[in-house]
Formats: structure tokens, C-alpha cells, sequence
């Protein structure tokens, strides 16, 4: 059974992948919540042998865990009439359209790849082959937006 390749969103539009947010903010409360039983689950007097340090050590771990979880949780690819917002984990980068080039979603690949006109690959973790279907369409949606927006005389 052949599908028509999906057709271009409506501007503007935001993807975001499916399984990382739930997975990152469910682990962040998760941590939260062991932390505190931990915490809260020590007899007094064992509490009492932590040092002010030790404690601030061990939050500060804990924080630096949930900002890490929360980088994950905000990665997303956002498109308007004048290009792409990519937001990964370490970097947001800002593309105009027509410095993308092509968008791959090959076998094997973790998530989407963009050509750049500058002969660099950028990764947008936002459309992730791990998402399936719904990774494959964004992909071929995101294609579909490049193509129709970097459309030039040339391309006729």
C-alpha cells in the first residue's frame, strides 16, 4: 500500500518528538520523589550525621540531573514563513529556508538531518525515527515545507 507523502503544515508549526518528553519529565519526577523518600526516610539521627555541605552536594547533583532531564524535554524544530527554529539539547540554531538544502530520515538514522548550504549536516532531534510513523510523516511533512519554501526559478 503506497501513501501520498504528507503535505506541508500550516505555518507556523512546532514538532516535537513524542517518547522524549514523557520519558525525560517522568524520570525527572521519579528522581525527585526518591530523593525526598530518601531524605525523609532516614531516622533523624542518621540525618543528623549529613553535613550542610554533603546535603548541598547531594541537591546540587540533583539539580544538575533535572536541568539535564529538562534540556531533553525541550528539544523541538519549530517552522514560519521565514525558516526553521531547531532546539536540541546543547544548542538552538536558526536557519533561514533557503539555507536548507535537503532533509534526510534514512534507515538506522536516531533523528532527521538537515543539509545545510554551507556544506555542514545539522542534527534536528526533534523528528526521531524512534517515534515510527509519526517520526517518518514530520519528516516527510518537513521535506515537503523545505521543498515549497526554497522553491526558485531554477527548480522549474
Amino acid at each position: 500500500m503506497s501513501r501520498e507523502p504528507a503535505h506541508p503544515p500550516v505555518l507556523p508549526h512546532t514538532w516535537r518528538p513524542w517518547l522524549v518528553p514523557m520519558v525525560a519529565l517522568g524520570t525527572g519526577a521519579a528522581l525527585s520523589l526518591a530523593a525526598l523518600g530518601m531524605w525523609f526516610g532516614l531516622p533523624a539521627e542518621a540525618r543528623k550525621q549529613i553535613s550542610f555541605l554533603q546535603t548541598l552536594t547531594l541537591a546540587l547533583i540533583l539539580v544538575a540531573l533535572l536541568f539535564g532531564l529538562y534540556r531533553l524535554a525541550r528539544i523541538r524544530v519549530s517552522a514560519d514563513e521565514t525558516g526553521l527554529t531547531i532546539v536540541n539539547v546543547l544548542r538552538t540554531h536558526r536557519l533561514e529556508w533557503p539555507q536548507v538544502l535537503a532533509v534526510n530520515l534514512r534507515t538506522g538514522d536516531p533523528w532527521v538531518q538537515l543539509d545545510v548550504d554551507d556544506g555542514t549536516t545539522l542534527s534536528v532531534m526533534a523528528i526521531q525515527s524512534a517515534d515510527g510513523a509519526r517520526g517518518r510523516r514530520a519528516a516527510q511533512q518537513l521535506a515537503r515545507l523545505v521543498e515549497a519554501k526554497t522553491k526558485t526559478s531554477r527548480n522549474d
